[in-house]
């Protein structure tokens, strides 16, 4: 398999930091769920430390995977691919990096503004340039606890997509990002 991509399939490269990123993003989700349940306390701070963590690796992630997508060919629709299924395609792709990155930069923005350092995995903390500020810290707060919820939906959408895709429209839009399912035919 090719490291970059072709007009076909995407590469190894693509593949690879698109499932990373969508195992980060999925616990993300779930560790953000699980200490908004918690009382406030040690456990529930170690468990925002490690959400914070794990929420850097991500950014770096889909930093990288930006870049290589701006800097790469992405594979053509299939062939009889509807005008509307293009275009919805494409704006639930880019509607997702605009999503993922409003939540990756308003989480370390709320802890700054808060105060604090990023701290990353217990090995450092990130001081970020911006001073303490109570007003913003509130605004970046509930951006952060509602930009979720655009990428939890838009995520909805992107694998129901994939789905319909390969199981009803049986094209190989979902091949092409995976590794293992056979081209049919």
């Amino acid at each position: 398999m090719a490291l970059r991509n072709t007009s076909s399939e995407f590469g190894s490269l693509a593949k690879w930091l698109h499932w990373l990123v969508a195992i980060g993003i999925f616990w993300l989700i779930y560790l953000g769920l699980e200490q908004s349940g918690m009382e406030r306390g040690p456990a529930r701070e170690e468990l925002r430390a490690f959400h914070g963590s794990v929420a850097l690796v991500v950014f770096a992630l889909m930093t990288v995977r930006l870049v290589w997508r701006l800097t790469n060919k992405v594979p053509a629709h299939p062939d009889g691919f509807p005008a509307w299924q293009r275009i919805t395609a494409t704006l639930v792709h880019w509607g997702l990096y605009v999503a993922v990155f409003v939540q990756l930069f308003s989480g370390p923005m709320t802890v700054a503004t808060g105060g604090n350092p990023v701290p990353f995995f217990g090995l450092f903390s990130i001081s970020l340039p911006i001073a303490e500020n109570r007003e913003l810290h509130e605004i970046l707060e509930e951006v952060h606890e509602f930009a979720w919820k655009i990428v939890a939906a838009l995520l909805i959408l992107h694998v129901l997509a994939a789905l319909y895709n390969h199981f009803v429209a049986k094209n190989d839009v979902l091949r092409r990002m995976t590794v293992g399912i056979k081209k049919e035919g």
